[in-house]
């Protein structure tokens, strides 16, 4: 319960972030949108899950859109991770399939050929777990709200093309069966992007 109310908390408080970085007067033109992809690894947080299935590779997809030189928005989708394992004392086969959607606020600090940024948000995840008893077939089709929190570098190539390099940690704590297990932990993720500058794109206009 004390969980459940510091979730919806926060989930009020990005919210709120995220009205105000979009009805915040603009300062200027938007600036850039970038586009990228992401592969890299995930952690399961849980020590009998993280036992049983292991942690895995995710792909991630990602979209920003930057209004102002200094911040914008991030939407993102994380997939990839499917693991196959045998479970319980008969070695049942099931598999575990975690995926989600993220919305960020990204905060950035341009220097030269480097870029860090910071990024905080929220993120609807979607995990499903199959036992295939022989008794009686188990199976989980959840979804669960969490927060996000993450930080990086971009490292440009070129005007248009550049390098990722990305650190996130992501709590997902559901309940599938009788206790609570969290599904979450780090991502390190390497990536490619291209940025696509429209503050040009409007003076050529």
């Amino acid at each position: 319960m004390k969980y459940k109310k510091r979730e919806f908390s926060f989930l009020k408080k990005s919210k709120l972030v995220f009205i105000i970085l979009i009805i915040f007067p603009q300062i200027s033109l938007a600036t850039d949108i970038t586009l990228g992809f992401n592969l890299g690894y995930r952690e399961i947080k849980d020590p009998d899950l993280k036992e049983i299935y292991g942690d895995g590779y995710v792909y991630k997809p990602n979209l920003k859109y930057f209004p102002h030189e200094m911040w914008g928005l991030e939407l993102s989708y994380e997939g990839g991770y499917k693991k196959e394992a045998l479970v319980g004392s008969f070695q049942e086969e099931s598999t575990l399939n975690v995926s989600g959607v993220q919305l960020c606020g990204v905060f950035r600090f341009r220097a030269g050929f480097l870029e860090p940024y910071f990024k905080f948000g929220v993120a609807a995840f979607s995990y499903k777990q199959d036992i295939q008893s022989q008794y009686v077939r188990r199976k989980v089709d959840h979804h669960q709200w969490t927060s996000v929190i993450g930080g990086g570098a971009q490292f440009k190539v070129s005007r248009m093309l550049f390098f990722i390099a990305e650190l996130e940690y992501i709590p997902l704590i559901v309940k599938p069966f009788e206790k609570e297990v969290d599904l979450g932990r780090f991502r390190g993720l390497l990536g490619i992007g291209l940025n696509i500058p429209l503050k040009k794109l409007h003076h050529s206009e």
